[in-house]
Order: C-alpha cells, then structure tokens, then sequence
C-alpha cells in the first residue's frame, strides 16, 4: 500500500506533464485542410523558442500592405534543417506556403518558404505539410498560376 502511495503521485504529475505538452502543441487554430501561397517582404524572423516566427509584408490587391505573421517550427528542429536565425534577412522577398489561421487573421502555420534563390525550406512543426513531396507538388501549382491548393484541386489534374 505505501508503494501505491509512492508511485500514484509520479504517475498523476506525469500524466499532468503530458496532457500540458499536448496542449501546448495544438494545431486547431490553423485551417490544416487549407495551403495557400503568398509572396512578400521579410520583415522580421524570430528565430527563438517555442516557436520561430516569420513575418512577412505582403501587398493586398488594391495596392496596400498587410503584415502576415507565420508561426514556425524551434530553432532546435530548424537548424537540423539547416535553417538558422538569418536564413530570412528582412528585407528579402520569400514566397510561403501556409495553413491559415481559423479565425481570418492574416497569417499561419508554415509548411515551406522558398527565398530569392529558388531554394526552398521546409519550416513545418506540424502545423502545416512542408515536405519534400507537398514542395513538388506546388512548385508544379504555382508554374499554373494557383494560389491554394482549394483552386488546384477544383481543377483536377494537367
């Protein structure tokens, strides 16, 4: 019975400790079933934990401009992918593919940014698909023009 009494609050702590992480790790607020695509300005990447974020200015189509901040994956994950804190220089032009936010906020979960060069980073934590595979798929999107993958889809195959 003492031994019950030992190891009952170990495993209510640890039960504690993963209901929190995954709490913490919750993608509901991004629309996971959307990717849209988005050309802009750096303006700022913050390169820290939890999360990095990239933020973006993008011209709306009247001709002003929006600031879209994009939630992205820990330094730690994103170095292993040989992304780091100047990666993204503010004041360069990036393309981003996103699952937007649920709520209409300009912004998202980043699954892939693409800079000047032509090379493309998967940035995802989960939030949104930045694989190799989703990365060939809309570079042959974005040649056809579409901006999300509701307008390809819709259209069917070439």
């Amino acid at each position: 019975m003492k031994r019950l009494f030992n190891v009952l609050p170990m495993a209510l702590a640890t039960f504690l400790a993963a209901t929190a992480v995954s709490a913490h790790h919750s993608f509901a607020m991004f629309d996971r079933s959307t990717e849209v695509v988005k050309t802009g300005t750096v303006q700022r990447w913050a390169f820290n934990n939890p999360h990095s974020w990239l933020y973006v200015n993008v011209k709306n189509d009247d001709g002003t401009e929006a600031l879209w901040s994009f939630e992205s994956a820990s330094p730690t994950q994103l170095i292993g992918k040989g992304i780091t804190g100047t990666t993204f220089e503010p004041g360069s032009t990036v393309t981003v593919m996103f699952c937007p936010l649920r709520d209409g906020r300009p912004g998202g979960g980043l699954g892939w940014v693409r800079v000047a060069s032509g090379q493309y980073f998967s940035t995802a934590d989960g939030g949104c698909n930045g694989s190799e595979e989703n990365i060939t798929r809309w570079k042959d999107w974005m040649s056809r023009g579409f901006k999300s993958n509701k307008e390809a889809q819709a259209t069917g195959p070439k």
